[in-house]
């Protein structure tokens, strides 16, 4: 009977993404009948010249038909991007199949595991916030148990086991120098460029995160009843059956394939930015890495090409849908409705100033992402438009990079449609609404402190290079 019952709940449910992204090509060329076709003046560098806009007087429709041959050809236009990716995938996905990223964190929290909560629970979300800036994934939703049972054993909360582990992975990725692959290629920016200053950021909203969520701890640890959950149940909820950290032995390769992971980024940066290498050495690098690490493993080749293997294939998809957003960029450009898009959406951002500017570009951001949560699927949606706008309000690539991040990112930690947050709710056992009163209270002033930040980057034309 619940069975049936689950079944014919009904509600608004976001269509499937390939239909989404199929659905808004169709939707676009329909916008090129509708739309006044427009064009700005092009400067002598080939960026938009934001203050000369014209309207053409006729339209340029691109038919429906027209719109599903273009994407072909935006599968094409989008190989190095997709190329990219498909190494990235693969490589990382070599690394993480070690699980040697995965017994370093059992090994630092069960070494932790007997500390005070002034020791324990900051240095916790930091080790978390770490593991998110530089491998965020869904996966890291199998760390929220670890989080209920050092909870537990402190008498604290569920929202803190939360806070210990998935709310301090998303605040870890909101300046993550490594994890913004598709927004830095289809921005045309230098990959891991700018690294010094968003691993800088990383750590710093790192240690807040692990301020509040130790303030938060202590608080409730003092007076259970301050607790967010709005009683104390949480105190003798299976008190019996919560279970004890298992003993980690941590090898050596662990640290050496740890070390090579993070170290692959460095390497990577040092020799775009400093040795002026071409970007074909990104995807070397990331291939090199991963067979290293899959030999200090112990595998064979075998093994190594099927973990390649099974990365690439999960960005498979993903690669189509960057394809199918080209597509439709083709058909806004095609359609002369693209420029048209971009000046009046800027026009309430073009007397503010660069710095205003570029915070307006993420606060619109943040609100679509409460609607959609995935950042491939946002960039895929919003990077063809941001783009054009970043030029005409003569703001850096890097800087609209940035806008992008801060505005997916922080409020993936809030959202009632991401996967990841309900999941990591349903396993500390806490309604959505109690989690978001004390999620806010971490991300609101961690966005603000961004976005302060995005404002003075953006007033100095920041490059990261």
């Amino acid at each position: 009977m619940t069975a049936e019952k689950t079944k014919k709940r009904t509600g608004f449910k976001l269509p499937h993404l390939m239909i989404l992204m199929l659905g808004l090509l169709i939707f676009m060329s329909l916008m090129t009948y509708i739309i006044p076709a427009g064009t700005f003046a092009t400067r002598a560098d080939g960026t938009l010249d934001g203050s000369s806009f014209q309207l053409l007087g006729y339209q340029t429709p691109v038919t429906p038909w027209q719109a599903m041959l273009s994407i072909l050809s935006g599968l094409q236009n989008s190989s190095y991007v997709i190329a990219v990716l498909l190494v990235n995938g693969g490589a990382i996905g070599v690394i993480l199949e070690t699980k040697a990223i995965d017994r370093l964190v059992d090994y630092a929290l069960y070494r932790l595991k007997d500390k005070g909560i002034v020791v324990l629970v900051p240095a916790v979300v930091f080790i978390m916030g770490l593991v998110g800036a530089l491998g965020f994934g869904d996966h890291l939703v199998a760390l929220v148990p670890v989080g209920v049972m050092l909870a537990r054993k402190l008498r604290l909360d569920p929202l803190v086991a939360i806070g210990l582990t998935g709310l301090a992975v998303l605040m870890g990725a909101s300046w993550s120098p490594t994890a913004i692959i598709v927004p830095w290629t289809m921005m045309g920016v230098p990959l891991f460029s700018g690294f010094a200053v968003r691993f800088c950021m990383m750590l710093l909203i790192t240690a807040l995160t692990s301020l509040l969520v130790t303030r938060y701890a202590l608080k409730i640890h003092k007076d259970p009843t301050r607790s967010l959950t709005g009683n104390t149940d949480w105190l003798t909820a299976d008190a019996g059956e919560s279970k004890e950290l298992a003993a980690t032995t941590l090898r050596t390769t662990d640290i050496l394939i740890t070390l090579c992971f993070f170290g692959q980024y460095l390497l990577i940066v040092l020799c775009m930015s400093v040795l002026g290498m071409p970007n074909s050495v990104q995807p070397a690098i990331m291939i090199l890495s991963c067979l290293l690490c899959g030999l200090l493993a112990g595998w064979d080749f075998d093994k190594i090409g099927n973990a390649f293997a099974a990365g690439c294939g999960g960005m498979a998809f993903i690669c189509f849908i960057i394809g199918v957003a080209n597509a439709m960029s083709l058909v806004m450009t095609q359609g002369n409705i693209m420029h048209t898009i971009v000046y009046y959406a800027c026009l309430p951002l073009q007397k503010l100033g660069s710095g205003l500017a570029a915070v307006g570009i993420s606060v619109v951001i943040t609100l679509i992402n409460f609607l959609i949560p995935s950042m491939s699927a946002k960039a895929a949606i919003l990077i063809p438009i941001v783009k054009p706008m970043c030029e005409a309000l003569s703001l850096t690539a890097q800087v609209g990079v940035q806008a992008f991040q801060i505005g997916d990112q922080f409020t993936n930690a809030l959202t009632p449609i991401s996967g990841f947050i309900l999941g990591a709710c349903t396993m500390a056992g806490v309604s959505f609404d109690k989690y978001f009163k004390f999620a806010i209270r971490v991300v609101a002033p961690l966005w603000a402190i961004s976005l302060v930040v995005l404002y003075v980057l953006s007033s100095i034309g920041w490059t990261g290079l």
